[in-house]
């Protein structure tokens, strides 16, 4: 289910935070699209370096009633079957936007891997 996540301010842009929190490589991919268009816009791409788990932030302008499509992978080939822990934060100001605080947790396969994928509904 997506996240709702504001009221968003248009005359400001917004900051999103892509941060790794398990020691996991955290991969991501994140795309965003304007009110009333089909047309999915790369926003930006990356991933977390093997131990440095340091936040990646994105920049979008404030459009109430986008929508941002997130892909996050983590990865640790080491810890099969283990716990993760990611975190999607938009902010503005400064200051997180209300519910823009997301944790994503999840479990890697036998392999260390997984990914989640959603969207985010600004309002």
């Amino acid at each position: 289910m997506p996240a709702h996540v504001g009221p968003i301010d248009p005359t400001r842009p917004i900051d999103i935070e892509i941060a790794g929190l398990s020691s996991h490589v955290i991969a991501f991919a994140l795309w965003s699209r304007l009110p009333d268009r089909d047309t999915w816009t790369v926003l930006g791409q990356g991933r977390t370096g093997d131990g440095t788990f340091g936040p990646h932030i994105l920049t979008l302008d404030g459009i109430p009633h986008a929508q941002i499509y997130y892909w996050i992978a983590a990865s640790n080939p080491a810890r099969p079957h283990a716990a993760f822990h990611a975190r999607v934060r938009i902010s503005q100001h400064g200051a997180v936007v209300s519910h823009g605080e997301i944790d994503i947790h999840g479990t890697t396969d036998a392999a260390g891997n997984e990914s989640v994928e959603e969207w985010i509904d600004l309002l």
